[in-house]
């Protein structure tokens, strides 16, 4: 494993996101559900590390920053809009007791052949969207949680995230969670990220490699939270994420166990 640490192009940026959404002020620290015309804001910023693409060995660190705002409107189908690094922009359109189902928007970063001497001649994957339904159940400090994404624009595919986190009140300062997530991907996504097409081999020197649908990944992190005043607190995400099947496979993939974190300081107004 390579380290590396400057400016980065996009497609560092998924690994980042991932770690920067497990450390986010709003996974970490479970909050009791807030009054109609209730906002909650937390907002921050602080570094993330993770693969330059999905199979690099190459590990790059960036500065990322932590969003999380919510506004209660407590109506029908639009119980509240949210913010935020792991989902982007959304509602909870049903909410009862702990459980809580709804939709998102987010920027889904794509990937450039520059970056890496692995990736000449697979072309570039272009940014686009991400469309997702999602649900999530608590049991208590437990949580387990369904996500289901279809990228659009310059991203094709569907993929089906499933996860369970548990968090543990150690003190009334500091908070862990534990969390693990498993990817599943569509033949069109796994063919774009991991996939070598006809053109692709001729360009890159790579036989031609057909990906198909199955799981992508697993996911296992730790994060703590710890409140410093009641309105400032830090954290720290450490994880390592493994590419299963055709993912793990790919002539592109170098590396199919890679870590990632994030350490980051945060401010509720």
């Amino acid at each position: 494993m390579k380290l590396m640490s400057r400016s980065l192009s996009a497609a560092t940026i998924p690994a980042l996101a991932l770690a920067a959404s497990l450390a986010a002020p709003g996974q970490a620290k479970a909050q009791p559900v807030m009054a109609p015309g209730q906002w909650d804001v937390r907002l921050g910023a602080g570094m993330g590390f993770g693969p330059a693409y999905p199979g690099s060995d190459v590990t790059m660190g960036r500065p990322a920053p932590l969003v999380d705002i919510s506004y209660r409107t407590a109506l029908p189908l639009l119980d509240t809009v949210f913010l935020n690094n792991a989902d982007g922009l959304g509602f909870v359109a049903y909410r009862n007791g702990g459980f809580q189902a709804g939709a998102s928007v987010n920027y889904a970063p794509g990937r450039d052949q520059d970056d890496n001497r692995r990736l000449q001649g697979m072309g570039d994957i272009g940014s686009g969207g991400r469309a997702s339904i999602f649900a999530r159940q608590d049991f208590g400090n437990f949580t387990l949680g369904l996500r289901g994404s279809r990228y659009l624009g310059l991203q094709d595919g569907t993929t089906i995230d499933a996860s369970a986190a548990l968090r543990q009140q150690f003190t009334p300062q500091f908070m862990a969670i534990a969390r693990i997530e498993a990817t599943w991907g569509d033949s069109d996504y796994m063919q774009q990220w991991f996939g070598v097409s006809r053109s692709q081999s001729i360009r890159s020197g790579y036989g031609r490699y057909d990906a198909s649908a199955g799981f992508r990944s697993a996911a296992l992190s730790l994060t703590g939270h710890y409140a410093v005043t009641p309105r400032w607190s830090v954290m720290g995400t450490v994880g390592i994420a493994r590419l299963f099947g055709d993912a793990a496979d790919s002539p592109i993939t170098e590396s199919k166990t890679q870590p990632f974190g994030f350490a980051g300081v945060a401010y509720r107004f």
